[in-house]
């Protein structure tokens, strides 16, 4: 075993992320429903570096109100993927309307988090 691997073993970190798996990144976009404060969002997952779609990934999506941590939250869903590669559809429900730190967490192919943070105005646009 290579040096890197018995470090994350100890460490109890993933062996993929130990080896510099690539990381992700994600574009996301969101329509409001016609329920208030219920949006569809769509998620177009690719590897950080390449550019790579990423299929068969399997993640929650949740959020929090940077500007009042702890007081609005929303329980986090799993995303269900579409038939484009990457791409991947989720239907989140908040609080109030305003900027939202959006929380993908996944358990494959890989252990990761990527945040990124959206702005819901109260005419739709965000």
């Amino acid at each position: 075993m290579t040096h890197g691997v018995i470090l994350a073993a100890i460490l109890g970190i993933a062996p993929a992320m130990a080896i510099g798996a690539e990381r992700k990144d994600a574009e996301i976009t969101c329509e409001p429903t016609e329920q208030r404060l219920v949006y569809d969002c769509t998620v177009m997952l690719t590897k950080r570096h390449s550019g790579d779609p990423v299929n068969n990934a399997e993640f929650t999506v949740g959020a929090d109100m940077p500007s009042m941590p702890g007081a609005h939250n929303v329980k986090p869903v799993q995303a269900i993927p579409h038939e484009e590669p990457g791409l991947y559809g989720v239907r989140i429900h908040l609080d109030m309307l305003g900027e939202w730190a959006i929380r993908l967490d996944f358990t494959k192919p890989d252990r990761d988090r990527v945040v990124k943070k959206q702005t819901f105005a109260g005419d739709g646009n965000h």
